[in-house]
């Protein structure tokens, strides 16, 4: 004999509900309920198996037979990221204030306090030259540590205490080697604490929300410049020489209070190297692999005539200004640095922006093609007031490269848990080119006049946009030039 199903709970259901309004009792009920389904229930379950919603069924079948919702993970499951913390968010915006504080601490004024000290010019530029050199070989190492480590607040908190000690090292031994080793010391930290707030940001938000992470990096780190050097001017000339370094070091405390505001579970380690797998993010891709990420090695050569182009415009204008214009030439070479931060300030969350909504390609031909432009004029304009709008266009390609160029990086390396050592070998091609154009503008000038000199790195300057135009694609998804 054939055994009846019970289509439990529907079926208990139904013979509930019909001993509540007087039907049969609920033995029969039970019963009635539990027959054999018939040819109308045999032509509901397909529809069921196939997912189609009854509402006429009771409240308990639908909550029992309710399909799981299954969240889609996508390249580094962006989901990790839905509300990052505000605290963490507005103490990196405080910490890259006071690390762009620090870090103007050693621009001029090293040069500046070692010559009142009686320092020998040689002495003085080789004492630099050491310190360029430290800073540019620093950065790949400091970028695989990075990749390496999770305690990356700890790493930043030694930096800035390096910092700190190299400033107060200038400010009461100004003899050769503590200078030295001074000089190589801040190198190396400012390599690190510059690749390290790029790494956080993206361990904060995650890659979706990167590029607007990065523009208030910026904004906070122009302002910090912008303010920092009239106060360090200002100290140094009420003061003494030793000031701008006693004040560095000081403004070592209040980053580090920003720092320790960061939690440290709100990074996610992962996501701060762009690790594909998160279940095991120390796996990266090999270096033989990254050696040949060519589109990567196009970006880096543009960023490096970029630098070879930018790095010696404001030095060589300074000095023109400095023999042809020498009464006004500290008050106009003060606002020739401070206007462009501003300008960069100002852009840096709109430009943010605008590579989140029309892609990374053309704001990088923006920023690389300014600098061609504004050599160009440097060539044929003498007047040192209306030097002054032309600088703007240095605030323009800060802006776009202090903006684009971890940006870029983090799309060219996604999944391959190189991203901070992507950031270093970036920074140390930028590095040399920036050291070397410096000397080679010089000997230009030197023995072609200045006119010749601008024109020759606006060529420059245009040539590394061109070469991004041609060779260089569009590395925002979604977005095709």
């Amino acid at each position: 004999m054939k055994k009846s199903r019970c289509a439990f709970p529907f079926g208990l259901m139904r013979a509930l509900g019909a001993r509540r309004h007087g039907g049969k009792s609920g033995q029969g009920g039970l019963v009635a309920a539990c027959r054999a389904p018939g040819p109308a229930a045999a032509l509901k379950k397909p529809m069921i198996a196939r997912g189609v919603d009854d509402d006429s069924r009771p409240l308990p079948w639908r909550i029992a037979h309710r399909k799981p919702k299954v969240r889609r993970a996508g390249p580094m499951n962006e989901s990790r990221h839905p509300s990052p913390a505000k605290r963490s968010q507005y103490a990196l915006d405080w910490l890259s204030f006071f690390i762009a504080d620090v870090q103007t601490g050693f621009g001029p004024f090293v040069a500046i306090y070692l010559a009142s000290e009686a320092w020998p010019q040689g002495e003085i530029g080789l004492a630099l030259s050491f310190g360029g050199i430290a800073a540019i070989l620093s950065q790949m190492p400091g970028g695989a540590l990075l990749d390496a480590i999770e305690a990356k607040r700890l790493l930043m908190g030694g930096a800035l205490a390096a910092i700190a000690l190299a400033a107060l090292t200038i400010a009461f031994r100004p003899s050769f080697w503590p200078v030295t080793l001074a000089e190589c010391l801040d190198g190396g930290a400012a390599g690190l604490l510059r690749i390290s707030l790029a790494a956080v940001g993206l361990g904060l938000v995650g890659h979706h929300a990167l590029g607007r992470r990065l523009g208030r990096n910026q904004t906070f780190s122009s302002l910090g410049n912008a303010a920092t050097v009239g106060l360090m001017g200002l100290a140094g000339y009420f003061t003494s020489g030793k000031a701008p370094f006693l004040v560095a070091a000081a403004l070592c405390l209040p980053a580090a209070v920003a720092l320790s505001l960061i939690r440290t579970r709100d990074i996610d380690y992962a996501a701060a190297r762009s690790a594909a797998d998160r279940s095991n993010p120390r796996k990266g891709h090999r270096l033989r692999d990254q050696a040949r990420n060519r589109h990567l090695h196009v970006f880096v050569a543009c960023l490096v005539l970029f630098q070879f182009a930018n790095a010696p415009l404001m030095p060589l204008a300074g000095a023109r200004l400095g023999y042809d214009h020498k009464a006004a030439s500290e008050l106009i070479g003060s606002i020739l640095i401070l206007s462009p931060q501003v300008v960069a300030a100002l852009l840096a969350m709109r430009i943010a922006g605008l590579a989140e909504d029309r892609g990374r390609k053309p704001i990088l031909i923006l920023g690389l093609a300014a600098v061609g432009v504004r050599a160009v004029l440097f060539a044929v304009i003498s007047n040192p007031w209306a030097l002054l709008p032309v600088q703007l266009l240095d605030g323009l390609s800060a802006a776009v490269i202090g903006v684009m160029m971890p940006l870029v990086i983090a799309d060219l390396t996604r999944g391959t848990g190189r991203y901070n050592l992507a950031q270093g070998f970036a920074g140390t091609a930028t590095g040399i080119g920036a050291a070397l154009s410096t000397l080679c503008a010089g000997y230009a000038v030197q023995f072609f006049g200045y006119t010749a000199g601008f024109l020759g790195l606006g060529a420059i300057g245009f040539a590394g946009a061109a070469l991004l135009y041609w060779l260089f694609p569009e590395t925002k998804a979604g977005h095709h030039c």
